[in-house]
């Protein structure tokens, strides 16, 4: 199967991405990384993404925002921090990907199951469905356990939290169609 490579044109750069970042994170910079590859080693999500650490670095570096934001690499890390921890120059590729998912946020580009999740935390106040036979389930495990009941979440707190952090405006501007699709 032969690979067909990508044409970047120079206006899908943008020239200060790197230090838009790197002003971010302070001391450890993305500006520090020499692409040796740990970061991308030790990642417990490589097999599913379709940019590697490293490459999203790499990335940033040359400026390809769009390539970055619509990349499932920056929502499927689990955020465990290997890659932080192995970085021979302590960039904090962890706190990159949470800028970076900020960012994709902020353009309204945000995966179905985000959505989903946020929607169940406004409606029920919790992330998980807790109703029916996954309630029942849950409860008798917690009894077998003599774990104490689950409280209800006050909802007009999540509510608030939600409008105040600007997550609300956002899931409202992609239910009208201002979304981009994320690759999944």
């Amino acid at each position: 199967m032969e690979k067909t490579q990508e044409i970047i044109k120079s206006t899908d750069l943008i020239s200060d991405l790197r230090y838009q970042i790197s002003n971010q994170i302070g001391a450890k910079s993305l500006l520090a990384c020499i692409q040796c590859g740990v970061c991308s080693s030790s990642c417990t999500v490589s097999e599913y993404i379709d940019l590697q650490p490293h490459r999203v670095v790499a990335c940033l570096l040359l400026g390809l925002k769009d390539k970055i934001l619509n990349s499932n690499a920056i929502w499927y890390c689990s955020l465990c921090h290997r890659c932080t921890e192995r970085c021979p120059k302590n960039v904090d590729y962890s706190f990159i990907l949470a800028l970076l998912r900020n960012m994709a946020v902020k353009e309204g580009n945000v995966p179905p199951e985000y959505e989903i999740t946020i929607n169940n935390l406004l409606e029920h106040g919790f992330t998980v469905p807790y109703a029916g036979m996954m309630k029942k389930s849950i409860d008798r495990n917690r009894e077998k356990f003599n774990l104490p009941e689950i409280v209800t979440p006050n909802l007009e707190e999540i509510e608030f939290i939600v409008k105040e952090t600007g997550l609300k405006k956002i899931l409202e501007d992609a239910k009208k169609g201002k979304k981009k699709e994320v690759k999944t």
